[in-house]
């Protein structure tokens, strides 16, 4: 179901279909970096060509899945292989060009250039998320951080209007996702001819229920980590101006009582300044972020007509999952695609999102699921004679 073709660095001119693996598996993921992985005798015609810097295009089932580049290539041998051995050759995808960079305060301007502290944009979520790729690697980036041949795709002007004070030196790939991900959009680097190209999309409703009942199903499970801070005490000032401590609280959605303590290191914020409510603010939000509990849902599809990854539904896209009884539908938020030659292809999907995965969204479909779960068990507790 993989069909691969090998591209060479800088150009990305093509260099021949790749077949003869061993082993594929690749992992597109929404808003965020994809990754491959393949196997390969090390005396295949096109093991010249594997080598770091080179990269491949990745198809399954018909569609684009991610081009990337080749960032590892192992090698190892037995004495069973004799004199040939077996290539390990790993890669990411060309979202990995977003993760590389930062947000730059002045991104026209050198290092020396650097004096403010942020950089403020605004307008629809999409020509923001362009803007910011445009001027940090793109056409418009100064020559010494521009990507040769990144090109941006037609802005449309999707998304909510909003606008955005970024923190220097940020992550650009953070900085779009959290803006994709409250939007509703999805953004990627594909390569598009002998270019790489950015573009946004929105996710589509795919319309797909997977569920045993219909016989798409095989197995579904899903995974919880606990919160680690429910309340972050922000202490700030203390030397050069009074101190000043606030409690920030964001309740779990599935054990409201819990209370999880965590101190957040502001004493470095002069008390007196004007945007000190919402400096504390942003620490807080950070901190209750990173601390809230974690949540998604793996399935192995069966794949039938009407249900086949790359032709049915993508990364980004709306599905549906029946668990006990309960019908989630969220995005897909990654898809683990695997081939073997000796074992076949396998797909499975992890159905999620950023917000599933966030307390601050009790209503997002997958925390009302193990909400309603939890209130099921607790129900049956008080039945149970004591």
């Amino acid at each position: 179901m993989f069909a691969l073709k090998i591209r060479r660095s800088g150009d990305l001119a093509p260099l021949g279909a790749l077949s003869d693996y061993t082993t594929m598996q690749a992992i597109p993921r929404h808003n965020a970096v994809g990754s491959w992985t393949l196997t390969i005798a090390a005396d295949s015609d096109k093991a010249v060509h594997l080598i770091e810097g080179n990269g491949l295009i990745i198809r399954f089932n018909g569609s684009r899945i991610m081009s990337g580049d080749i960032q590892a290539v192992d090698s190892t041998q037995t004495s069973d292989d004799g004199d040939v051995g077996t290539l390990k050759v790993s890669g990411a995808d060309d979202n990995q060009l977003l993760k590389q960079a930062t947000v730059w305060p002045n991104p026209g301007q050198d290092d020396a250039h650097q004096t403010a502290g942020t950089y403020k944009v605004s307008g629809p979520a999409e020509t923001v998320m362009r803007q910011l790729v445009n001027v940090n690697i793109g056409p418009a980036a100064r020559p010494a951080r521009r990507v040769a041949g990144l090109v941006l795709a037609d802005d449309l002007g999707r998304g909510p209007t909003l606008t955005k004070q970024i923190n220097q030196f940020a992550n650009l790939l953070d900085v779009l996702a959290d803006i994709g991900n409250s939007a509703g959009l999805g953004f990627r680097i594909v390569q598009a001819g002998d270019r790489r190209r950015f573009e946004v999309y929105q996710p589509r409703a795919s319309g797909l229920t997977w569920s045993f009942g219909r016989g798409n199903l095989s197995d579904v499970s899903y995974t919880k980590t606990p919160p680690t801070c429910t309340c972050a005490i922000v202490v700030a000032g203390g030397t050069s101006s009074p101190r000043v401590v606030k409690e920030y609280l964001r309740a779990d959605p599935l054990v409201p009582s819990l209370r999880i303590e965590q101190f957040v290191d502001k004493t470095d914020v002069d008390t007196g300044s004007v945007d000190l409510a919402a400096q504390m603010a942003q620490a807080a939000e950070e901190a209750l972020t990173a601390g809230a509990r974690q949540a998604s849902l793996s399935l192995s599809p069966i794949d039938i007509d009407g249900c086949r990854y790359g032709r049915d539904y993508g990364v980004g896209d709306q599905g549906s999952v029946m668990v006990r009884g309960e019908l989630v539908t969220d995005t897909v938020r990654e898809v683990t695609l695997n081939s073997d030659t000796a074992t076949g292809d396998s797909v499975r999907p992890v159905i999620g999102t950023a917000d599933a995965a966030d307390s601050r969204q009790p209503n997002s479909a997958l925390m009302k699921l193990l909400a309603a779960i939890n209130r099921r068990i607790r129900l049956i507790e008080t039945r149970v004679p004591k």
